[in-house]
């Protein structure tokens, strides 16, 4: 079990090019493919998708909640807490034939930098250290069937009485005034809000259907 806080924005591709030097520019950037399976839920704050051999689980355990974090960059923070839960057998079925049609695959392409707390003096020594916080940087490009985005997050890992101070702290200054773009309030949200309202997804709330006989 982690405990997270995030702001994470979405936006139309291709992904800038200034905004992928940019984030290249920050550290030692790793980068990596890989296909997730999100069962999206009517709920913004329920989160659930196999990934390789594991069921992971987010449930939003505070927020959102907007916040000004530099002179171009205003998202919804949410704090989240995520399972993950090996599993036997990957469940091979959903990928290649789901009667359901509820499952959604993700290929995404992910460039992530990670900040451990002995590293954070490269930002500011201001950094909190007692307790310390991971911080994590992700862009990725998404497709999902025929819609595609991408996104950029910013997360603090580590104990919940930590997320807050670091966050608060780093955020502002890596999002300073060498951020090549804008990152608006109204592009801020997660994953299952983006895979709702994409074009090619559900758009309205789950209509009820009558069940036979009852």
């Amino acid at each position: 079990m982690t405990f997270t806080l995030e702001a994470r924005w979405f936006g139309d591709p291709p992904l800038p090019d200034a905004l992928a030097e940019w984030f290249q520019a920050l550290g030692t950037v790793k980068t990596s493919t890989q296909s997730d399976l999100y069962l999206p839920a009517d709920d913004p704050a329920f989160n659930l998708k196999v990934r390789d051999d594991q069921l992971q689980i987010k449930r939003r355990v505070a927020g959102p909640m907007r916040t000004a974090l530099s002179p171009t960059a205003t998202g919804t923070c949410e704090q989240w807490t995520k399972w993950h839960f090996d599993l036997e057998e990957a469940p091979d079925a959903l990928w290649d034939d789901d009667p359901t049609g509820l499952w959604v695959s993700l290929t995404k392409t992910r460039r992530q930098l990670t900040i451990a707390p002995e590293a954070q003096s490269v930002l500011t020594g201001d950094l909190p250290t007692t307790p310390s916080a991971t911080i994590n940087v992700e862009l990725t490009t998404v497709e999902a069937e025929e819609d595609a985005a991408w996104t950029f997050c910013i997360e603090t890992e580590g104990p919940v009485s930590a997320l807050a101070d670091t966050f608060l702290t780093a955020a502002p200054l890596l999002l300073d005034e060498t951020m090549p773009l804008t990152l608006p309030a109204d592009q801020s949200f997660g994953y299952i809000q983006w895979l709702r309202q994409r074009p090619g997804g559900p758009t309205r709330p789950t209509p009820e259907i009558q069940i036979p006989r009852l």
